[in-house]
């Protein structure tokens, strides 16, 4: 009995990395995101990166339920090359747990107690600080901060996403600032506008902007300090996964 195969709805897409100054291009990432008969999604990326003295590569696997909560993800990193830890992490109601290794500190196998929902899991991918807005309350209107205390979870306190893989706290959280229409290379988005605040890990200001479509896809971002760069939105394959 012959079964056809269906692909699941899917998008694909590329954001750039650039310095504001001249637009030179230090860093990308390319993305694939599915959707499954359930509702859950499943984030797919790889990033490469050279800013300054940082020369980064990972990999990522996100997977989140139909309400874009963390399920589980898997985290690969290489530094100037070389492989210097990986690790997966899964997501319970009340339970996140990690087991990685690491080039600096070997096997690292954790528990942390956390409370759903979260505003997510930080992968340091831009497409998944996008998904760290799925729960953001936006009727409550422009201006607006939301913070999730102790809640926020990421692999890594590093800028680039460059140490662990493990199981880091952050306090931060997010500021609406408001509905825009913007226009990029891949076309013209309906998005929120957003900004992190009280980021623990002295990271320069940083705002992004979310299309609106459902998807929480990352159309545009601006770093400043030292940083001081944009992030675009250059490709984009695929209808919205609704």
């Amino acid at each position: 009995m012959r079964t056809d195969l269906s692909p699941l709805p899917r998008r694909r897409g590329r954001i750039s990395y650039r310095h504001r100054s001249d637009q030179a291009e230090w860093g990308f990432e390319e993305f694939t995101l599915t959707r499954d008969a359930a509702g859950g999604r499943c984030l797919s990326v790889h990033c490469e990166m050279a800013f300054d003295a940082e020369q980064v590569v990972r990999e990522t696997v996100l997977n989140v339920d139909a309400a874009l909560q963390p399920l589980d993800a898997y985290v690969r990193i290489l530094n100037h090359g070389v492989p210097t830890g990986s690790g997966w992490f899964r997501f319970g109601d009340d339970l996140a747990e990690g087991e990685s290794f690491t080039r600096d500190q070997g096997r690292i196998s954790q528990r942390v107690a956390i409370e759903k929902p979260m505003r997510g899991f930080g992968v340091h991918a831009l497409m998944g600080d996008g998904w760290l807005a799925a729960g953001f309350p936006f009727d409550r209107g422009a201006g607006h901060t939301h913070f999730l205390g102790s809640r926020n979870l990421l692999h890594s306190l590093h800028h680039f996403g460059a140490t662990g893989p493990r199981l880091e706290i952050s306090a931060s959280g997010l500021t609406y600032i408001g509905r825009e229409t913007i226009e990029v290379p891949a076309g013209s988005f309906d998005c929120h506008r957003l900004a992190f605040t009280g980021m623990t890990n002295a990271h320069p200001p940083y705002h992004m902007w979310i299309s609106a479509d459902g998807d929480y896809l990352y159309v545009q971002g601006v770093v400043e300090g030292y940083m001081d760069s944009l992030f675009v939105l250059e490709q984009l394959e695929g209808e919205p996964l609704g």
